[in-house]
């Protein structure tokens, strides 16, 4: 399949959009097929992530805690969404590949009819008008020289204050035009088919949480170079919506004989703003797709505050620390009140012991009162303690003083 050749003069933005868009789908569809085809280097890549895959999670099986089933249906979803965007062509083309190459244009035509933006042929046309429009626009001039003015005494009818040359003025604008609408298209089609070609090389980094962010990344490119076809287009319906009838108008009153001292410098602000639009769109676009996480808010003063100065709201600085003191007085209660049950439990065992020794009979049977028990001395010794070496040596000493 070939893309149709550019060729100088007539029909030269159009032609180019036209090469571009093929360039994407060339590259997104055959290189897709090209790698995903059985034996590529593709092939062999995500087939050994899977095996690597099936392999960690039969030792997850054999020594690891058993998976639950979500965690196994988990993985068998996984599983086929890998080889669902390797290998499968036909599912890659109505998931990803129409949605990221062929659905932009889509969107943007269902906006521009909402918007009642809607003119004769497509939206490649109508910029390839306006290009001849200011091609000839450029070619009639301004009529600096044989033109006459439409209101001489108004502050715009002389060329005084033209911050450009005419013919400067005309070609920058011109090249500020084609150059902002062949930049910002081709960089979006070469994007998009780029990493729909590199789908079956990325969809097996998908296994494994370490390459997991690689596959994000090329998800959120993808969805960049979506989103910034739709945004592209509709700020470029809007430019066409400004020049196109400035141009027919400008060429109006050139064809009447009038001059338009002022055409020039108004055509190239026109474009020079456009263009600064489409880089800080695609910065706004990039920013808001690869953001993370909630954008976090600053702490913005009660309006009860406001009103009633007297009744004061506790900052959050405030309600942290009284948080932090309500934990700390309950854990001394906590101890407290472990340290009272410790002491009541004593003192109930030394009065049940006291009971039992008064209750307790003498060995001449009659009952005796007496003290209570220390704490450590219901064991103690009440004779001394003598072996019986001691012994036979006190009575080797009583034999021999006798």
């Amino acid at each position: 399949m070939a893309c149709p050749p550019i060729i100088t003069g007539e029909d030269f933005l159009l032609r180019t959009l036209t090469h571009i868009d093929c360039q994407a789908q060339l590259i997104g569809s055959y290189g897709y097929q090209a790698l995903g085809q059985p034996g590529s280097l593709a092939s062999s890549l995500v087939t050994g992530l899977l095996t690597l895959f099936v392999a960690f999670f039969g030792i997850r099986l054999l020594f690891g805690p058993p998976p639950g089933a979500r965690d196994l249906v988990y993985s068998v979803l996984k599983i086929g969404i890998v080889l669902s965007l390797a290998f499968s062509w036909p599912a890659f083309r109505t998931v990803v590949y129409d949605v990221t190459l062929k659905g932009p244009a889509e969107i943007a035509s269902v906006l521009q009819t909402s918007s009642g933006s809607v003119s004769e042929g497509s939206f490649a046309e109508r910029l390839q008008r306006a290009d001849t429009n200011i091609a000839e626009l450029t070619t009639v001039g301004t009529g600096r020289n044989a033109g006459a003015l439409i209101d001489a005494e108004a502050p715009e009818s002389s060329f005084r204050s033209a911050a450009l040359e005419d013919n400067e003025a005309y070609g920058s604008a011109r090249l500020l035009y084609l150059s902002s609408v062949i930049g910002s298209l081709a960089l979006l089609r070469v994007i998009a088919g780029l990493l729909l070609a590199l789908a079956p090389i990325v969809a097996g980094l998908y296994f494994f949480t370490q390459t997991r962010g690689i596959f994000a990344g090329w998800l959120r490119g993808l969805i960049l170079s979506a989103t910034g076809s739709v945004g592209a287009t509709i700020l470029l319906s809007v430019q066409l919506a400004i020049v196109e009838p400035w141009l027919a108008d400008a060429l109006r009153v050139r064809s009447l004989g009038y001059a338009t001292p002022s055409a020039p410098t108004e055509l190239f602000a026109i474009m020079l703003a456009f263009a600064i639009a489409q880089l800080v769109m695609l910065w706004f676009l990039a920013k808001v797709v690869f953001n993370r996480g909630w954008i976090t808010l600053p702490d913005f003063p009660d309006l009860r505050t406001i009103i009633n100065p007297s009744r004061r709201v506790p900052t959050a600085i405030e309600q942290r620390s009284e948080r932090r003191m309500l934990r700390a007085e309950q854990t001394s209660l906590s101890v407290e009140n472990t340290i009272r049950r410790e002491q009541l439990s004593v003192s109930n065992r030394h009065l049940v012991m006291q009971s039992v020794t008064n209750d307790a009979p003498s060995q001449s049977g009659s009952p005796y009162k007496s003290e209570p028990v220390r704490l450590g001395s219901s064991y103690r010794r009440s004779a001394d303690r003598t072996s019986r070496a001691a012994s036979l040596g006190d009575g080797l000493k009583d034999r021999s003083s006798r």
